[in-house]
């Protein structure tokens, strides 16, 4: 029956995929032996052509990189077919791709096309086409995919000053839709894609120059590019170098003379500065080349281009050769070595520094006698800062061929510091001698008439003196004792300064003083009469003989006295009991003694009449008076 039209077993009669042909007459028999029946039925076909639901030509705008969908329903009978034609020719079907993914594109069974993440490539025209047996029906949709241009924040020129050896850092940080892709153009032409070995490529962009040289100056754009275009930025890279200094020095070519002891350790400076850091090298005289640094069973290089070597041999008398190197340059040191089989450095036969006083006027000799080999230079160094060599003769310094200096007729002009320096080819070495021209003592306090003194109380001698050397002090005592150094006794005591103390002076002490200030220049005297001053006590005005008090009125009773030393009052009273200043004993009561010896009694009371008896006591003497008080 054909491959539309089915008949089953039961009689029905099935149609597929009708169309308008289909329509007409059917007639279904039933027969078997025995007859016929049959029956007619008229059928008719309902069609209509595809449609497009909702169908308009819009525009519709993508932002770059985000999805988007487009709705395309259609109708008709029999069902349209719908399909999409894409803006690079790409026809996709519902019937053969639906739900098919094509690149990053969807078709759904309801006719909704889907792109995932628009590009500028999928701007275009898209046409969905609905189709069936009686017709077709289009819709075309115009897609504009936005792209921002990129942009460089901070796009002028930029100067950019490095150090040679230093890390330069280029920054480029660029915005844009999509996101601009960054490369650097180097000033040799080059361009940086990616990360190398002396460029680093960061991720915002930025350009990272390695130990920069002088090579690597210059101009360095970065472009930023996306599809909707370019920014660029342009740095000028200064590089900045420093030509190497060999110890301090810099020139194309230093020579230096060294000597080394056979079998000894030498060790050559070749300290290199500069910017950036120099590359050091020696050469040796078989032009052997040693790289700092350089470790050898006997020649070593260090890092800080020192050069060792070690158990030195005649052999090695020969021109070394430092080579300091940089971008910016080079500086040689060339150095003569000479090897000696002995040698000794400087050596005074006294090393120690000196200090020498001489008399004014005397011829004075310095002596700075040197050992070495080979024999040193002596040389000598006046206070002034002028130096002297050997063999000099002036009309007040000598210098002798030993490594003496005589200096004629020294004065304070000449005194001060000497240096004495020698030196040969293996060492230099300095001594101080300090002259001194001696001065007589000068004794600078001088006491006018007699010095007098208070029994009991400390008296001070001063005798203060100046001179070169410093002078000694002694005192003789009035009794003929001496005194020649600083010391503490049990009645006197020399200080440093020369002044003599008297602890507690007496009598005894008057007399006269003499202070002898000494040094090897000579000597002053000083003569100084003490007279000591004493009296015995003495109660003046005396107390009444006799008082009369009410009972509870205060009495006082004055008792001053006169003596030296400053005799102390004590008071007896009635009971026997006595009252000295500082002491209040049980038997004081209502008894205070006052300053300058009076006697208060504060609240008498008849059993407080009596004899008072007021003493007054030092150690030449005691002197005292009775007072009777009665109390009414």
């Amino acid at each position: 029956m054909g491959s539309r039209i089915h008949v089953y077993p039961n009689g029905s009669l099935v149609v597929e995929a009708v169309t308008e042909k289909d329509a007409g007459d059917y007639l279904c028999v039933a027969r078997n032996k025995i007859g016929d029946d049959l029956i007619l039925m008229k059928v008719s076909i309902t069609m209509k052509p595809a449609k497009i639901d909702q169908k308009q030509y819009f525009r519709k705008l993508v932002p770059y990189g985000k999805d988007f969908q487009v709705d395309c329903k259609a109708s008709g009978s029999p069902t349209p077919d719908i399909s999409w034609s894409l803006p690079d020719g790409t026809v996709l079907n519902s019937v053969r791709h639906s739900g098919y993914s094509a690149r990053r594109y969807v078709l759904f069974d309801n006719g909704t096309l889907y792109l995932n993440k628009a590009g500028v490539a999928e701007g275009g025209d898209y046409t969905c086409l609905a189709q069936n047996t009686l017709g077709r029906d289009e819709m075309k949709i115009h897609v504009t995919v936005i792209v921002a241009a990129p942009q460089i924040k901070h796009n002028h020129k930029t100067h950019v000053q490095v150090k040679a050896g230093d890390t330069a850092l280029l920054d480029c940080e660029a915005v844009g839709e999509p996101k601009p892709k960054i490369f650097w153009l180097l000033p040799s032409s080059d361009v940086v894609l990616s990360s190398t070995a002396s460029h680093i490529l960061h991720v915002n962009g930025s350009l990272s120059v390695g130990r920069v040289r002088l090579l690597d100056a210059g101009e360095y754009m970065c472009v930023a590019r996306n599809p909707g275009g370019d920014d660029t930025k342009l740095y000028k890279l200064d590089v900045v170098a420093k030509p190497p200094t060999i110890n301090g020095f810099y020139g194309n070519r230093t020579i230096m003379k060294v000597t080394a002891v056979r079998h000894s350790k030498k060790q050559i400076d070749c300290r290199a500065e500069g910017t950036p850091p120099p590359q050091i090298m020696w050469i040796m005289p078989d032009n052997i080349f040693l790289t700092a640094p350089y470790y050898g069973s006997r020649i070593v290089v260090h890092k800080n281009g020192t050069l060792e070597i070690r158990n030195i041999r005649p052999s090695d008398t020969a021109e070394f050769t430092c080579v300091a190197r940089n971008d910016g340059g080079e500086s040689v040191l060339v150095v003569q070595l000479e090897v000696s089989e002995m040698l000794r450095r400087p050596t005074f036969k006294n090393p120690f520094n000196e200090k020498i006083i001489a008399k004014p006027g005397t011829a004075t000799t310095l002596n700075c006698s040197v050992d070495g080999n080979p024999p040193p230079d002596v040389s000598w160094m006046l206070p002034n800062g002028t130096w002297f060599s050997s063999d000099i003769n002036t009309s007040r310094f000598l210098t002798g061929s030993s490594g003496t200096l005589t200096i004629h007729g020294p004065d304070r002009d000449t005194a001060g510091k000497y240096r004495c320096a020698a030196r040969n080819k293996v060492g230099y070495i300095e001594k101080l001698i300090i002259l001194e021209v001696a001065q007589k003592p000068r004794i600078l306090t001088h006491p006018t008439g007699l010095v007098k003194g208070r029994s009991g109380e400390p008296l001070l001698l001063h005798c203060l003196s100046d001179g070169s050397p410093r002078p000694h002090t002694a005192w003789t005592l009035p009794g003929g004792q001496v005194l020649e150094r600083p010391q503490v006794g049990r009645r006197h005591t020399l200080l440093e300064n020369g002044t003599l103390v008297i602890r507690e002076a007496s009598a005894q002490d008057t007399g006269s003083y003499v202070c002898r200030a000494h040094n090897a220049a000579g000597e002053a005297t000083l003569t100084v009469p003490v007279a000591i001053a004493a009296l015995a006590p003495r109660i003046v005005p005396r107390p009444p003989r006799a008082v009369h008090t009410a009972s509870g009125a205060a009495v006082r009773l004055h008792c001053a006295a006169l003596g030296i030393p400053q005799p102390d009052i004590t008071w007896q009273l009635p009971d026997r009991s006595v009252l000295s200043p500082g002491h209040r004993g049980p038997a004081a009561g209502s008894n205070l003694l006052q300053p300058l010896g009076t006697l208060l009694i504060q609240n008498p009371r008849p059993a407080d009449s009596g004899a008072y008896k007021c003493t007054a006591r030092n150690h030449l003497g005691t002197d005292s008076t009775v007072t009777y008080v009665h109390v009414t």
